[in-house]
């Protein structure tokens, strides 16, 4: 479902700030796979994702969604292929609009835009029952402005609505980065039960090493914009959290990774 051949991406090439962020990197997943991605602040992480959303377009590799060859293509048409969740909970939502407005917009993903009602008959009860599995109080509130809603609750709509319509590739970036422990936890298990539920070919980048070993069919690790380990379903049910760190101790970036992901 993605491939990712031989990418290599340097920002301010030529200057004193030169940093090569993606280093000749190849990854495949295949359909349904769910994979986990740990590594150190600089590893690369975020521009990959960016890479393959098509933020960024790498200098040299080639990028595959099914088959079809995106490595040039503008971001803005790879969504209609990719959903997304961001690390900060305010950048997936329109906070002007309302709850259930921001659905609407996600339902038609990729769609033409043409003049004619903005709802149609059912949307309102649709849209209520997909809130209301968050466990968020929520279903009675969708004529809400999402900019009254915490950052719980607006991560966990992002995630609906990058989702709504069944992407390709799921991309997502730290999602629970900035939210209190109990809201993340709800958040992952509702992740982990759509990502299950949809067959979602899935990246996930998390700083929590447990979270790494729990979820997913696959975890691999970063550093220098290299992958620099790849576990399989049946290779992480044996690891722990102190063979991650022992890994990272055999890279240059031991004692700043410990800081991090200890």
């Amino acid at each position: 479902m993605l491939n990712v051949s031989h990418i290599s991406k340097t920002f301010f090439k030529g200057t004193i700030n030169e940093k090569k962020a993606l280093n000749d990197l190849s990854l495949t997943l295949n359909d349904g796979d769910f994979c986990t991605v740990i590594g150190g602040n600089g590893a690369g992480k975020s521009t990959l994702l960016n890479s393959i959303a098509g933020a960024y377009l790498p200098d040299s590799g080639t990028i595959e969604i099914n088959g079809k060859d995106v490595t040039k293509m503008s971001e803005y048409k790879r969504a209609k292929f990719i959903g997304r969740v961001f690390q900060d909970p305010l950048k997936g939502t329109a906070a002007g609009m309302q709850v259930e407005e921001n659905l609407l917009l996600a339902s038609r993903r990729g769609e033409s835009r043409r003049l004619r009602w903005a709802f149609s008959a059912g949307d309102h009860d649709k849209y209520k029952a997909m809130v209301s599995r968050l466990d968020l109080g929520l279903e009675d509130r969708l004529s809400t402005r999402i900019g009254l809603l915490s950052g719980g609750q607006r991560q966990a709509l992002t995630l609906l609505m990058a989702t709504i319509k069944r992407p390709e590739v799921l991309l997502l970036d730290e999602p629970t980065a900035a939210l209190d422990p109990k809201t993340a936890a709800k958040v992952l298990k509702i992740t982990d039960e759509i990502v299950h539920e949809q067959h979602l070919t899935t990246l996930m980048i998390t700083h929590n090493m447990k979270d790494a070993l729990k979820y997913g069919n696959r975890l691999i690790m970063m550093n220098n914009g290299r992958i620099i380990a790849d576990y399989s379903e049946d290779e992480k049910k044996n690891l722990t959290i102190d063979d991650l760190l022992k890994k990272f101790e055999e890279t240059a970036d031991a004692v700043s990774d410990r800081i991090v992901l200890g």
